[in-house]
């Protein structure tokens, strides 16, 4: 006899991977559904994501110096936690990661691990080559650095020029090693639904606010990637506490030593003293 158990694990996958796939093309529709608008501001130097059309923009002066292909997220566009949407609006540039590592360098925590993996391995998905950090400066994308939207390289470069990812920017290897150099601490990235040609038609109207990043804003960027600042504020919380620790016991023990030391003379002199006492008692006699 078939247990229910069974029977109802392929059931339940199957309903998993169904939800899974219809919430994938309802992301991947949200990216052209609509008209093409045009964005609220453009950056005069800086990098441009177009959601529309999987475009990245390296912008000097308000001109195209170069693009590639990425791909954003399968799930959509959006800014909650846990919803692996691709945030839009206004990013910096916090930190730069991977530099001298080879091709297909595997990070973790933004950290190389020393696993390399080839494009297209089977099975493999992770975070490879370079990673570029931002930080969201608007109300509803200040979480993107604590998501940790990144832009970085992957081995699955079959699927760049299509949303395939959870919330970050993929690139092709080669790609995201070209753009490295041209980008800096501080340098604004925008994300935008429209397409590049919208983008650039706009960059060209001078009717159009152009976005500058204040100083004081740029020095007061995250340093490091929220997981690592937190694993090392938990070490340094568990160091400190445990030399703390480690301190009062010592105290503690010199202190008891102390006493035990001070015990010890006092019934030494007490008994010498008695000693002394009884041999008196005895001459007398």
């Amino acid at each position: 006899m078939i247990k229910p158990t069974r029977l109802l694990l392929p059931l339940l996958i199957a309903v998993a991977s169904l939800q899974v796939a219809c919430k994938h093309r309802s992301g991947v529709r949200e990216y052209t559904s609509g008209p093409d608008t045009p964005p609220r501001a453009v950056i005069k130097d800086g990098v441009a994501i177009t959601l529309r059309d999987q475009k990245l923009t390296v912008i000097r002066d308000g001109k195209k110096v170069k693009d590639y292909d990425i791909s954003s997220s399968k799930f959509g566009i959006g800014a909650a936690n846990g919803s692996h949407c691709t945030p839009t609006g206004v990013h910096a540039v916090t930190k730069k990661v991977g530099e001298g590592q080879p091709v297909g360098m595997v990070f973790k925590g933004c950290r190389p691990t020393g696993e390399v993996v080839g494009v297209d391995s089977p099975g493999r998905d992770p975070i490879v080559t370079r990673v570029i950090q931002i930080a969201g400066l608007e109300n509803f994308n200040r979480n993107s650095h604590s998501r940790r939207i990144y832009i970085h390289g992957t081995p699955e470069e079959r699927y760049i020029g299509r949303p395939a990812s959870y919330g970050c920017i993929r690139m092709r290897s080669a790609d995201v090693m070209d753009l490295y150099p041209r980008v800096h601490r501080g340098m604004p990235v925008v994300i935008e639904r429209c397409s590049q040609d919208m983008y650039l038609k706009t960059e060209n109207n001078s009717a159009t606010p152009r976005i500058k990043i204040p100083d004081k804003l740029v020095a007061a960027l995250p340093q490091e990637s929220s997981l690592r600042s937190r694993k090392v504020t938990n070490r340094r919380h568990t160091l400190r506490s445990s030399r703390r620790s480690s301190r009062s016991a010592v105290a503690h023990k010199d202190s008891s030593g102390k006493a035990s030391k001070r015990t010890v003379s006092k019934k030494l002199k007490q008994r010498s003293s008695g000693r002394k006492l009884a041999r008196r008692s005895v001459r007398k006699s």
